[in-house]
């Protein structure tokens, strides 16, 4: 069926059922539960949809992530050979507004046809999940392989950066703005040393989750709904001024100032603290020495065309993409960066990596406690852990060492700090090896 009769036709089946979950009420709050009060209590017998039989294609393999709507995994397409990733969202879990906002994502995926964004491969639903199949990026984030790489100048960004740029040409060329650009976001669709790649593909990169992306009407359609992520959103989205095409060239201007120097070029950590913070100097973004002193005027400059506070002085994708001269000359700049953007990356990463260990498993374990789901294989959920208290006290020690850290003033501040800075590693070490044996089990059932 198409997705968006596929949609319509639930929207008005389900015209009942609110479109954001409401405490203390005993109204079905999901597609699932108003199914089986307002279907299954009539009579009717619970009957898996026809393009169910889809799932008999796939070989299901290990997880990748998880989220508050369900997981993603990757998988092998029988008869084609080809490996994909399948996005499993537990019905349960949508409301009206999630349901609809899912297949807006379907529908803009499936008009989508470009080399540097994940391809929209398939779909198909049970009683209890839908199934979102897209190409399978395989080479890892952004950040990730840039800290696993020899050797990454100037010249690499430019490369990194001029793939970013065409494809969002491409979406604001459809009207879509995709309002979440983040590293996270970036992956490299093959790894560094696969050997059958050709070498002019192994730096591809695609742009994936455009679970919040938006098609306007128009060119100059205005977004009033919050949305993207804390560090790498543009301020107009914060301030509610109105948004449009102009934010994602924002987080790409972050994201190319972050993918040279490893570091955001933001500290505040509130919505007001941001605000102030980019309008504290003559630009919205510092250079700091000495991080700065082997990087081009030319970088700077493109990144300050990004970052331009006022939205309708921004410079746009087209315009960047044909006449900047980071973008458009061939750069010479091969002076190694990583040494510098490894200190920042890899401090960050190793809290990060342990974090997520917990959050990937504290996710799925509340998913499977919280929905419950008896006509689908629950094999499709994979992740549980029983360390979890554990994990918690250990995540709490990490959390007092780094406040002390951060407010650490006393005149053996230096000495002080570098103690806390062993305790918080070794929290995370011991937090990380605690994870690992599980985790990595996890991912291969």
């Amino acid at each position: 069926m198409d997705l968006t009769e596929r949609k319509r036709q639930l929207m008005e089946e389900n015209e009942n059922l609110p479109l954001h979950q409401e405490e203390g009420s005993n109204s079905p709050k999901t597609l699932k539960s108003f199914f089986k009060t307002h279907i299954l209590m009539k009579g009717g017998k619970e009957k898996q949809p026809e393009c169910y039989k889809k799932k008999t294609e796939y070989y299901f393999g290990k997880t990748l992530g998880a989220g508050s709507f369900g997981i993603i995994r990757t998988a092998k397409h029988i008869p084609t050979n080809e490996n994909v990733a399948i996005k499993i969202l537990l019905k349960d879990a949508l409301t009206k507004e999630s349901l609809s906002m899912l297949y807006d994502e379907l529908n803009i995926l499936k008009r989508l046809h470009h080399r540097n964004i994940i391809a929209f491969k398939d779909w198909f639903e049970s009683n209890e999940k839908f199934y979102i199949v897209t190409q399978l990026a395989v080479g890892g984030e952004l950040f990730d392989r840039i800290v696993a790489k020899g050797n990454f100048a100037e010249a690499d960004a430019v490369v990194i950066a001029r793939q970013m740029l065409s494809a969002i040409q491409y979406i604001h060329s459809q009207n879509i703005v995709h309002r979440d650009l983040k590293p996270e976001n970036i992956l490299y669709l093959y790894k560094a040393d696969d050997t059958n790649v050709p070498k002019e593909k192994k730096d591809d990169i695609v742009i994936a989750d455009f679970g919040i992306s938006k098609e306007l009407s128009s060119d100059q359609e205005l977004i009033f709904k919050s949305a993207g992520s804390m560090g790498y959103v543009a301020p107009e989205v914060l301030t509610k001024e109105g948004h449009g095409k102009p934010c994602d060239i924002w987080s790409l201007g972050v994201i190319v100032y972050s993918m040279l120097c490893g570091y955001s070029p933001f500290i505040a950590e509130s919505v007001d603290g941001f605000l102030e913070e980019i309008s504290i100097g003559e630009y919205p973004i510092q250079f700091h020495k000495p991080y700065w002193n082997n990087i081009s005027h030319e970088a700077k400059t493109f990144i300050l065309k990004c970052c331009t506070v006022d939205p309708k002085d921004r410079h746009t994708a087209d315009d960047l993409l044909n006449n900047d001269p980071w973008i458009t000359k061939s750069n010479k700049n091969t002076k190694d960066l990583l040494p510098d953007i490894k200190k920042s990356l890899t401090h960050r990463k190793k809290l990060q990596m342990a974090i997520h260990a917990v959050m990937l498993n504290n996710q799925v374990k509340k998913l499977k406690e919280k929905y419950n789901f008896n006509s689908d294989s629950e094999d499709d959920l994979v992740c549980d852990s029983q360390k979890g208290v554990e994990s918690e006290n250990i995540m709490e020690r990490i959390r007092k060492e780094m406040e002390k850290l951060s407010t650490s003033d006393n005149e053996n501040a230096d000495k002080l700090k570098s103690e806390l800075r062993q305790k918080a590693f070794a929290s995370i070490v011991q937090l990380a090896k605690l994870q690992k044996e599980e985790l990595s089990k996890e991912q291969n059932e």
